[in-house]
């Protein structure tokens, strides 16, 4: 397989890393630190892994549509959220018969601790008494506050939580509103990422929890992301990271 990697970050080194070390070839690491080659130079691609920022998505579609590549892993985060963005992603995508493959994470773990806290909250929202929470911690770094996992698993929280109607990221002083599922982010050091799901109740407490080591789970989500599209050509338009691993545990 032969690879775009645009963004030159932690993660975009670390998947291109990841693919040489199987024999796979990186074709070229784009970004802002590195730069960017005339997309004519680099060759034919089969996949294109962008792991960025949200304010340079499209413009790495783009780029890697320019090279002829048509499939895409997205782990970029914070793109979601404006619907212009989502829309014009969309639309390149179906415009060049392109697909994709994104997510929040790409942390096989990831995705399964979001079921488990799911799997709890379908118990423990039933009780009143059992007050929910969620907490994360990465490095001082990280550029999105709270994580795209913590915004991904509070969207599946709340739902199931009676006594919940929407999550908030802790600010301020005071309690927070008895409907507020509080989310608690912390940025310090050089962390890789924790998440914790917990359910307070008078006399004891759960918590549900999942710490990275390093970055090499993500890495290997990303190149699972990668060998589905290149193997599934006829996958279309846009797969969530997390459908895709529910389809191999059905």
């Amino acid at each position: 397989m032969r690879a775009l990697i645009t963004g030159s970050g932690n993660m975009g080194r670390a998947i291109a890393a990841g693919l040489e070390a199987r024999g796979d070839e990186v074709a070229a690491i784009a970004g802002r630190e590195t730069g960017y080659p005339a997309a004519k130079d680099i060759g034919p691609v089969d996949v294109t892994v962008e792991f960025s920022h949200h304010d340079t998505l499209l413009e790495h579609i783009d780029f890697g549509l320019a090279t002829g590549c048509r499939a895409f892993v997205v782990g970029t985060t914070g793109w979601t959220v404006d619907d212009a963005v989502g829309s014009a992603f969309g639309a390149r995508l179906e415009e060049h018969d392109a697909r994709a493959v994104v997510a929040p994470t790409f942390s096989l773990g990831a995705v399964l601790f979001g079921d488990v806290a799911e799997y709890a909250a379908r118990l423990f929202g039933r009780f009143s008494d059992y007050d929910p929470y969620l907490f994360e911690q990465h490095r001082a770094a990280k550029a999105d506050r709270p994580s795209g996992t913590a915004l991904a698993v509070a969207d599946r929280l709340v739902p199931l939580l009676h006594a919940k109607r929407v999550a908030r990221l802790a600010t301020g002083t005071g309690a927070p509103d008895a409907d507020v599922l509080e989310v608690v982010a912390l940025r310090a050091g050089s962390h890789p990422g924790m998440h914790t799901v917990g359910f307070d109740g008078p006399g004891e407490s759960l918590q549900v929890r999942i710490e990275a080591r390093d970055r090499s789970a993500y890495v290997a989500g990303a190149l699972l992301a990668a060998d589905t599209l290149h193997e599934q050509p006829d996958r279309s338009g846009i797969t969530s990271f997390i459908d895709l691993v529910h389809e191999r545990t059905a």
